[in-house]
């Protein structure tokens, strides 16, 4: 073994002084790298000074010595060779031969990952800085002679792009020099992304311009980094904040960014893309070509716009001229400031993105050495990929990917990235093997904390086609990144938390969340059986972190824990949001509000680990940097709906298993062949305790009871008690009857229920497969009975690609056609087989869970069948995004396509899938032979005779629980323990005001005006107050809302009160649907809100609209601004209407318009001046009328003045009087 560093003694490195200041630089981080490493003192020498060193590094044609060496043949380069010889762009070689290490590159690049490579193996990893990972020492670095490692990028450019990366600017603001994204914080992103082994950039385009700071493209051409820009920013301009203060500079006030005005304007379009040209011609860039509007906007052409001459076809037709046109243009400019040959050879892409991919459709000629760059849904799903012709351009293709996206409302998601690896990595496994093969860019958002899918996406890049590539295999991936960053070799454990993390979380992601997403009454409470399953995944990253050095947790959170535990709060938050809202529908009360309190608890522990992250993990050097629940960019999903309770009476029992009431109907049926638990939810109507038992009094040789006695105990965390009920293993499928007693010893009520056991059918003894039970067959698509392939085309196995847990199957041919191109026989294609055995006679209905892969230019297809009949072909109208159901499937992370088939009669079956479509994919199907029962991710797996034994297969074995337990005291102390800082000293959200100002600015990335809170005001809807016989209406107060110096205060809850001064009137034709209450986040977190909850209504005749009405007295006329404190969910719950005396206010008074939201303002409850209104002295009635359901509002403050309205703690009740 050859010593190459030891602590305390001098490494010497040899490198040539014609190496580039790229590899210079590089090569200084070598030295410090080994200096962290062992502790020795590491020099660099001019390898014209031909002294002994235990390091020499350079670049092929460029160092002397490495380069004589290699046409001797005493370097070993046959690695980075490819089929010709040639030597492989960006290839490396570390090799240990004639006593000294020798770091080789085949260009500057080249040489740059051969140095970051040694030192990560020697353990500087590349999230050192942005991590925190610490370097793993050791005394002494050895090589045994002999040593040889070659590597080599398959996609030729590489990298990522810093996009909505408002929280990254506001880091840089607090923690750098530079004030905002620059040199200082580019240095940093440069060297990680060719640690990372990219070399590609598209910058930060929000926050600032690239080109402002000159220092910024010196910086990166000197580090090697390759910058281009996104499909709306040409030739290196950042338009959105670039172009206004151009023109500015310049002193144009009549110019237009359209090019289809000619003359002066087009050629100052000219002059503002030749400058950029000339900034960066000395630098390696790429340039974009083509057109479209400042920032994300469409294609401008007004003079075709408004020619009234033309037809819209013509209109079409022209602007595809004109395109051609600009690229032209935009090409001799790079020859001119160029010159000829280095014009033709800069590299150039062109990007039909949106509008412009219809005009690209449409024929649009786009040079054929120009890089097309295909962008995917936004969300994952690459939507398509070059056909036979596009794959011959001489320029390639490449790829627009994203991990992080602000979308139209609400789909954005910008908080953490569930994407799984694995889909992730089998979108770029096609986008490969499709042709696009010349750029891949990843948005990553504001960077962190997307490491891990980061280096997935960069690594990927570069060993896209490898046969050993370990991407291919997302557990050995996770393993290995786990394993290389931390000690204690937990990657084996941490991938298999990963997988639960993803495709769970990934259901439904944590920015997507909302009420009723998942079934608390479907199919064994499915809602619950997910978050346990989250539990399990959150318990599991803890006991890694708690068993990692003191030293290894900083990285091990920020790179992997933090995102469970983000996941794991808001699906509690949810969780326990819906609880109350199914709690109140069933009466019970008690658990109505400690539910609520449970999901504020639950969102009080992610805002908890957010401080944690910013404030106090690695000494808060990460402060600013994560801030999900604050714009700007749009913050996360906040504040599920529940119902409080209005009223605390006598306590009684309600008894329920799933949505049947046990109190009315009282008769539990098993089937043998489906669930064996039942649960039984007790709960507690009023106040106080109720003390029950419970027993099989019939039938005990069969039934099991999870337990005999316990309380519903109102302000505690038993507020609800679940019993299991379950058929004891030893149940031979028998006919049953047993009896089951509740006695209620409270109530002094006893509730009898019958239960049965039934078997409705018996296979024969040779049947391997899936049962019906429960009315259905659940499978997963990767435990097919048999599998036919035809020729070369088959279905493929996905792992951990599933949807919520498993793999999938997707069909595969490498001729990237549909297959009835080449086999019109749908029966001779490719084919999955699932054993069945139905016990029902009838029609059936087949249900196939599909992930959303796309084709935009093509079909979504396959076929399904059952036994001989011929198949049925399922086509999915998401072919493209905005197409069919698209946004909903996106939220959903999934469609569910249905074929209805013929009568069937019982017995065994074989259920068929054809292949049709390349890359079609399914993760699941179910079989209903009964009414369908609706729920988000469907049944679990169903019972499976394996072995010719009659028993669940491991899938199918029911685990208990089914419902999460409330751990309050518990967490508070494990929480304590890990984040280090008490959840009472977390500050609180601010208060948000949108103002008279607010409406009169360009308001898409501007900050609210805010104010921060130190408390809250007091607690009002106490559970104690709620006893009173009247329940909450007892603090209404009675009388008008008086108006007193200028002022007039509103709870909008006080309408529920119907009396002659407030009451509610609903919509007569839909079922006289009407305002409803919810919790508010003010009287100190008891407060109350109001809102139409069904989602999707609108109203244009605000007369038909649910409404509330107040009885206002005023006693100083004048005009009167109206102020809401309001909170809306997107574009569809953002809008009401306001009367005085019945006379409707025309929406165009609104300040907005009529239509409220904002990104700055989605999610978060805030105060706004939305009108004015003139108040005559006396009374009137103020009306409050729906216009879009989902609007929450909570008070109504109204003002002469221009004051703003009081925050919660200096909020006044209102003053009413008779």
């Amino acid at each position: 073994m050859k010593i190459i560093a030891e602590k305390g003694k001098i490494c010497k490195i040899s490198i040539s002084c014609r190496e580039s200041s790229a590899v210079k630089r590089a090569a200084d981080d070598l030295c410090r790298d080994l200096e962290k490493i062992c502790g020795c003192r590491a020099v660099l020498s001019g390898e014209e000074e031909n002294e002994e060193c235990q390091i020499c590094l350079g670049t092929l044609g460029v160092s002397s010595r490495i380069t004589e060496m290699a046409e001797q043949g005493r370097l070993n380069l046959n690695g980075i060779r490819d089929g010709q010889g040639q030597i492989r762009r960006e290839g490396f070689v570390i090799q240990q031969t004639e006593d000294c290490l020798f770091l080789v590159g085949a260009d500057r690049r080249g040489t740059i990952y051969s140095i970051y490579d040694f030192t990560e193996a020697q353990g500087v990893s590349p999230w050192y800085y942005f991590a925190d990972v610490p370097v793993k020492t050791k005394e002494k670095i050895a090589y045994g002679d002999g040593y040889l490692k070659s590597d080599y990028p398959s996609v030729e450019y590489r990298g990522i792009f810093l996009n909505d990366e408002e929280e990254l600017n506001a880091w840089a603001k607090l923690h750098t020099q530079d004030d905002t994204i620059g040199p200082e914080t580019y240095g940093r992103i440069f060297e990680l992304i060719l640690r990372l082994k990219g070399n590609y950039i598209w910058p930060a385009m929000h926050v600032n311009y690239f080109n402002e700071n000159p220092e910024n493209g010196r910086l990166a051409d000197s580090m090697g980094i390759v910058v281009g820009t996104s499909h709306c920013d040409m030739l290196l301009r950042s338009n959105q904040n670039e172009w206004k203060p151009w023109i500015e500079k310049k002193g144009y006030t009549d110019v237009s960014y359209d090019y289809s005005i000619e003359g002066r304007n087009r050629e100052i379009l000219k002059e503002y893309w030749r400058e950029s040209v000339e900034q960066n011609k000395d630098f390696e860039v790429c340039y974009t070509i083509g057109m479209r509007g400042i920032h994300d906007t469409g294609f401008v052409t007004s003079a075709i716009d408004g020619d009234s001459g033309l037809t819209e076809e013509e209109k079409t037709e022209a602007r595809v001229k004109l395109l051609e046109k600009v690229m032209l243009d935009q090409r001799e400019i790079l020859k001119e400031v160029l010159g000829e040959e280095k014009g033709k050879r800069a590299m150039q892409t062109f990007i039909p993105y949106k509008e412009v991919l219809s005009l690209y459709d449409r024929g649009l000629k786009v040079p054929d050495d120009v890089t097309v760059i295909w962008a995917n849904d936004n969300h994952g799903n690459i939507r398509r990929y070059p056909d036979k012709n596009e794959r011959k351009r001489s320029g390639g293709h490449g790829l627009y990917y994203h991990n992080s996206y602000w979308a139209p409302p609400p789909m954005s998601y910008l908080f953490i990235n569930s994407i799984p690896l694995a889909h992730t990595g089998n979108e770029l496994r096609k986008a490969w093997e499709s042709g696009i093969r010349k750029l891949w860019v990843l948005n990553v958002g504001a960077l962190k904390p997307l490491e891990q899918d980061v280096e997935f996406f960069l690594r990927c890049g570069w060993d896209a086609g490898k046969k050993d590539s370990i991407t291919k295999d997302t557990d050995a991936f996770v393993e290995d990144w786990i394993n290389r960053n931390f000690s204690g070799m937990h990657g084996k454990m941490a991938a298999a938390l990963y997988n639960i993390y993803a495709q769970t979380t990934n259901m439904r992601k944590v920015e997507h969340m909302d009420n009723h997403v998942f079934s608390q009454t479907a199919w064994n409470n499915e809602a619950g059986r997910r978050v346990l399953r989250l539990k399990e995944m959150f318990d599991g990253g803890n006991a890694i972190y708690a068993a990692l050095p003191d030293q290894e947790k900083d990285a091990f959170f920020q790179m992997f824990l933090m995102k469970m535990h983000a996941s794991y709060f808001t699906a509690l938050e949810y969780y326990y949001a819906d609880r109350s809202q199914l709690s109140y529908n069933r009466g019970n009360m008690a658990g109505a509000d400690e539910y609520i309190r449970f999901s504020r608890k639950a969102a009080g522990y992610r805002r908890w680990m957010i401080h944690y992250y910013n404030k106090v993990m690695a000494g808060g050097k990460w402060d600013r940097i994560l801030t999900p629940e604050r714009f700007s960019p749009p913050p996360t999903a906040l504040y599920p709906a529940g119902t409080p309770a209005l009223y605390l009476g006598k306590p009684e029992m309600t008894l329920y298993m799933g949505e049947t009431d046990l109190t009315r109907e009282g008769t539990i049926t098993f089937d043998f062949w489906g669930s064996h638990v039942k649960a039984l939810e007790l709960g507690n109507k009023g106040a106080g305790k109720i003390s029950y038992r419970a027993a099989v009094t019939e039938g005990s040789e069969w039934l099991k009871l999870s337990g005999e006695t316990g309380a519903c105990n109102s302000g505690a965390y038993n507020i609800e008690e679940i019993l299991y009920l379950e058929a004891k293993k030893s149940w031979d499928g028998e006919n049953k009857e047993g009896i089951l007693e509740i006695w209620d010893d409270t109530g002094g009520k006893v509730y009898r229920i019958t239960v049965r056991g039934r078997k409705k059918g018996e296979p024969d003894a040779g049947f391997r497969g899936f049962i019906e039970g429960d009315g259905c067959i659940s499978i997963a698509a990767g435990d097919f009975t048999a599998e036919f392939p035809a020729g070369d085309c088959c279905w493929e196995k996905i792992p951990h690609m599933g949807r919520g847990q498993g793999d999938a199957m997707m069909a595969h041919n490498p001729h990237l056609e549909p297959l009835e191109e080449r086999r019109p026989d749908i029966a001779g294609s490719p084919r999955l087989e699932y054993s069945v055995f139905t016990v029902t006679d009838g029609p059936c209905c087949l249900e196939i869970h599909r992930a959303l892969t796309l084709n935009s230019t093509g079909r979504i297809r396959l076929a399904a069948g059952i036994d001989d009949l011929p198949p049925v072909i399922l086509e999915s109208e998401i072919r493209d995004e905005w197409l069919g159901d698209w946004k909903n499937c996106v939220m959903n992370n999934g469609e569910k396509m249905r074929a209805f088939l013929p009568f069937v009669e019982k017995g065994p079956h074989v259920v068929k899938i054809f292949m049709i479509d390349n890359y079609v994919t399914f993760s699941s199907l179910v079989l209903y032979t009964g009414e369908i029962t609706e729920s988000d991710a469907g049944p679990e797996e169903s019972c499976r005779i394996i072995s010719g034994q009659r028993e669940r297969s491991g899938k199918q074995k029911r685990r208990l629980p089914f419902y999460p337990v409330p751990d309050e005291t518990g967490m508070d102390r494990f929480l304590l323990e890990m984040y280090g800082y008490r959840e009472e000293n977390v500050p609180l959200l601010p208060v948000v005001y949108a103002g008279r100002d607010f409406w009169k600015k360009d308001i898409l990335y501007m900050e609210n005006e805010q104010y921060e809170q130190k408390i809250l005001g007091n607690r009002k809807y106490t559970a104690e107050k709620k006893k009173n016989p009247r329940g909450v209406f007892a603090y209404f107060g009675r009388g008008y809302f008086q108006e007193r110096d200028g002022r007039l205060a509103i709870e909008a809850e006080y309408a529920m009160e119907n009396s002659y001064f407030a009451w509610l009137t609903p919509d007569p034709d839909h079922g006289n649907i009407s305002w409803t209450h919810l919790q508010a986040e003010t009287n100190g977190g008891t407060g109350f809100a109001m809102y139409v909850k069904k989602r999707g209504m609108f109203w244009e005749e605000p007369f038909l609209a649910p409404g509330m009405h107040y009885r206002i007295r005023i006693e100083n006329p004048g005009c009167y601004h109206i102020w809401l404190l309001l909170r809306f969910f997107d574009e569809e719950s953002d809008s009401c209407f306001f009367a005085l005396d019945g006379e409707v206010q025309p929406l165009q008074e609104q300040l907005s318009g009529g239509s409220l939201f904002t990104y700055s303002t989605t999610q978060v409850y805030f105060w706004s001046l939305v009108t004015d209104m003139y108040f005559e002295k006396g009374v009137h009635q103020f009306s409050v009328i729906a216009r879009k359901s989902g609007l929450r509002i909570d008070r109504i403050y109204c003002t002469a003045g221009e004051e703003r309205p009081p925050a919660d703690a200096e909020w006044t009740e209102p003053e009413r009087k008779e």
